[in-house]
């Protein structure tokens, strides 16, 4: 008899968990990007930060989803910490949802759910709509695994222990706020943890004092989403993953100071047990958040104190290119020629970072330049969709003539980009394989990217005024650039000769040294490009 009341909660368990990662898959499947874009638009007012979290989880059912997006948007340097911040409090009250939805009492509808959904996924329809099918059918999961949560713990009814074990949860909250904080840091979902603490409720084995302490722990164990999801990232998403900890943290051992009166608070409300652990979980996240809310600013100052290091900011998205800017053509024509000053600035960047890589061995720039490279293929997106918009209107010919020369100048430089990010890859490879170069492979290096980095701040300083003396001199480097290559790869190979240099480092010294001379091919052709147009703007 045990046995298969084990099998049957782990069955309803497994179905509940499983059931919430369809309803999650399905709606992030269905917006696609629209959810990273929508949590991009949390700006510096908490209040809209807050209320976007919420959305966002209420959507997809997952605070852990919501929280780990949030780490890898401030990763890549797209959301600030008090945007996180803000999100990651309202992501707190949307998971509550999930109880809330319990509470209606309608998991009794889990298999209809579970039709429709799997009608709507399995027939020819839009894609959009079949992973709303799936969506669907993970809420009708939902409620066929509390159903058998439900009716597996109904023998625990009549056992004495089971009863005096909740009743010490109740009498001693800290034990079941230790039992739950582990369990849901395991599972690495609060609502399963509620889902499991209704499902006992449902059947009179916990009452709201014995069941809130439960409530309290789920919210800290869903805290180790969030701290395993920031390792290894950025000094902003691990303040973001603490900020989540201590936040859910500090409302923990607020309520378990005020735990008696707010139980009795809770109970005003009516409803039976499993309402009255859905409203005290809600309302929980709900005060937690306004105590904190005004104090958002001191916060963050605090959480920058607890993980000190120096913040990289690196700009994402498009600066400069409006759709409201089309309204005027001309300010639209120096829109699209700061944008791409500003790509060309990024470049310039990734290439300093790159540089900083081979000769001081610093692997953890990488992560800067990742985060560069993301912006440098955005922003030439964007502008390739922005010059047919430009081009369209009713332009000044010279303006006119220069509009499809800006679309190139962006590709080419979006190409450099591309070199220096997977030149940056190679040299992380050898750093990680501890792969040293010879000090005569290190003097050259220098000579090469010197001329290259020369040649680029030309590039990025003359872009729209270029004049003969600018083009010789790029062209001159270009030349002495394509020679040194090849005497580079000549004295590569008399250094293998002599064993100087290792041939694991050669396959890397050699791919690094052809994609520095291939950035240089690309500086000429913007050249070319600057100097036979002779953009001058």
């Amino acid at each position: 008899m045990v046995a298969n009341l084990i099998l049957e909660l782990v069955g309803g368990i497994a179905l509940f968990i499983y059931g919430i990662h369809l309803a999650s898959e399905g709606i992030q499947k269905a917006a696609s990007e629209n959810l990273r874009i929508f949590l991009e638009k949390a700006t510096s007012n908490p209040i809209i930060a807050v209320f976007i979290g919420f959305l966002i989880t209420a959507v997809i059912q997952s605070s852990s989803a919501t929280t780990v997006m949030v780490i890898s948007l401030v990763n890549s340097g797209m959301m600030t910490l008090p945007q996180a911040v803000g999100v990651i409090f309202g992501a707190n009250i949307g998971t509550t949802v999930t109880a809330q939805i319990i509470a209606l009492k309608i998991t009794k509808y889990g298999i209809p759910f579970f039709a429709l959904g799997f009608l709507l996924y399995f027939l020819p329809f839009k894609r959009k709509i079949k992973y709303l099918g799936l969506s669907i059918m993970g809420f009708g999961l939902i409620f066929i695994g509390i159903e058998i949560m439900a009716s597996s713990v109904e023998p625990l009814k009549t056992s004495q222990a089971v009863k005096d074990l909740f009743v010490k949860f109740g009498k001693i909250p800290i034990l079941g706020v230790l039992a739950s904080a582990t369990f849901t840091a395991i599972e690495q979902s609060s609502s399963v943890s509620i889902g499991i603490v209704q499902a006992l409720a449902m059947k009179g084995l916990l009452d709201i004092s014995s069941a809130f302490p439960l409530v309290i722990g789920a919210n800290i164990g869903t805290t180790v989403t969030a701290m395993l999801a920031s390792i290894g990232t950025s000094v902003s998403a691990k303040r973001s993953a603490v900020s989540h900890l201590i936040f859910n943290t500090v409302g923990a051992v607020v309520f378990l100071i005020i735990i008696h009166p707010y139980i009795n608070f809770i109970k005003t409300l009516g409803g039976d047990a499993v309402r009255q652990i859905a409203n005290s979980h809600t309302l929980f996240n709900i005060i937690n958040t306004l105590i904190f809310l005004p104090f958002i600013k001191l916060f963050v100052d605090l959480v920058k104190k607890l993980v000190p290091g120096k913040e990289v900011i690196v700009e994402t998205g498009t600066k400069y290119l409006t759709k409201s800017m089309l309204k005027s053509p001309l300010l639209a024509f120096d829109s699209l020629r700061k944008e791409t000053e500003r790509l060309s600035e990024i470049v310039y960047k990734n290439l300093m970072a790159l540089k900083e890589m081979v000769f001081t061995k610093n692997k953890r720039i990488i992560k800067e330049i990742e985060t560069r490279e993301n912006t440098v293929n955005f922003i030439n997106r964007e502008i390739s969709r922005y010059v047919p918009l430009i081009a369209a209107l009713d332009l000044p010919e010279r303006e006119a003539f220069f509009v499809p020369q800006m679309l190139i100048i962006s590709s080419q430089l979006e190409r450099i980009g591309d070199i220096i990010f997977n030149t940056s890859q190679l040299e992380l490879q050898r750093l990680e394989d501890h792969i040293t170069y010879s000090k005569y492979a290190y003097e050259e290096l220098e000579k090469i990217c010197k001329a290259i980095c020369e040649s680029y701040t030309l590039i990025k300083e003359n872009l729209f005024k270029m004049n003969d003396e600018v083009y010789n001199k790029i062209k001159l480097n270009e030349d002495f650039i394509d020679k040194l290559e090849e005497i580079m790869r000549e004295h590569h190979i008399e250094r293998l000769n002599k064993g100087i240099c290792s041939s694991e480092a050669g396959i890397i010294y050699l791919d690094v040294v052809s994609n520095l001379e291939r950035i240089g091919d690309h500086i000429m052709k913007i050249a070319n490009i600057t100097y036979s147009s002779k953009i001058v703007l």
